[in-house]
């Protein structure tokens, strides 16, 4: 059956105190905040990926502007809720709608050759690398629901990485004016790309945990020259230099991510199947038919 593919992580995470996650909201908008599904959907090809986020994405818009005359419906009434995909990616090489069909033949083969695919994608950001282990994070969040703008919900998404990765022993911080989040001035831990269409969220965070980074050795990763992308496993080993190493794979840092998520965004966090049985199934029968096709 499909459903033996996924992970299960069968922790929920709850908020913690309303200093930790205001993110520009107020105490009162901070009250009413609804649960967050998470589903781990272990290693998905990215194209199918996509299709998903697309297909869901575009069902949510349907449904949250159902109202007379498209407006809002009752959050109360609606079947499909915010949800955390997680998940990671075959190699694949990803590039932003800005640099749509900017990138020539030549290259494209070029990376083709290295047995790792070529996507252009229609999230934020320049080209980048996805693979096993690296941990990816696509949130679809309804923002109006959460009290959040698009610049103070990549605020959060940057704070959730740095968090997660200070829970491992590891300095990050978000540089302005430098999409992702940094354990320096040159080096770059997490990359960040999101959409955001009528208020709901898809795409989101890539976060090395023990990626080989060879990978990012053919590209210049976000088109930042002079930069390069670092692995957490890579920084503890080296901060930790003759000391029992911290397990920073995939598996163990999944639910540091989902609880630095909740504390960052003040929500509680769930399994999937006890916040929405309706998005749960969803995702399972979009996965199957773009499997089977």
């Amino acid at each position: 059956m499909l459903v033996q593919r996924f992970k299960s992580v069968v922790h929920g995470f709850a908020a913690k105190s309303l200093s930790q996650c205001t993110l520009g909201r107020s105490a009162n908008q901070l009250k009413d905040l609804p649960p967050v599904g998470y589903i781990n959907l272990g290693i998905v090809d990215y194209r199918v990926a996509l299709s998903l986020q697309k297909q869901l994405c575009r069902q949510r818009i349907d449904e949250i502007y159902s109202g007379p005359h498209r407006q809002r419906s009752d959050p109360g009434e609606r079947r499909l809720s915010d949800t955390i995909i997680l998940l990671e990616h075959p190699p694949v090489y990803t590039n932003g709608r800005r640099n749509h069909g900017k990138v020539g033949d030549a290259e494209i083969d070029r990376l083709r050759q290295l047995e790792c695919d070529y996507v252009e994608t229609n999230r934020g950001g320049e080209i980048t690398f996805h693979g096993p282990g690296q941990l990816v994070v696509y949130p679809s969040l309804y923002l109006r629901d959460h009290h959040l703008g698009t610049k103070c919900y990549v605020e959060g998404l940057e704070n959730t990485v740095v968090e997660t990765c200070a829970r491992v022993g590891v300095k990050a911080e978000a540089l302005k004016g430098f999409p992702g989040v940094w354990v320096s001035p040159t080096q770059k831990v997490a990359a960040l790309g999101t959409h955001v269409q009528k208020y709901v969220t898809s795409h989101g965070f890539a976060l090395n945990c023990t990626t080989d980074m060879r990978w990012f050795e053919e590209i210049v990763p976000c088109g930042l020259e002079g930069r390069t992308a670092v692995s957490l496993q890579s920084i503890v080993k080296k901060n930790n230099s003759g000391e029992a190493p911290v397990d920073v794979s995939v598996e163990s840092i999944t639910p540091t991510v989902l609880g630095s998520f909740a504390q960052v965004f003040g929500c509680d966090v769930r399994p999937l199947e006890e916040v929405s049985r309706n998005t749960f199934e969803l995702i399972l029968e979009i996965l199957h038919n773009e499997t089977t096709k």
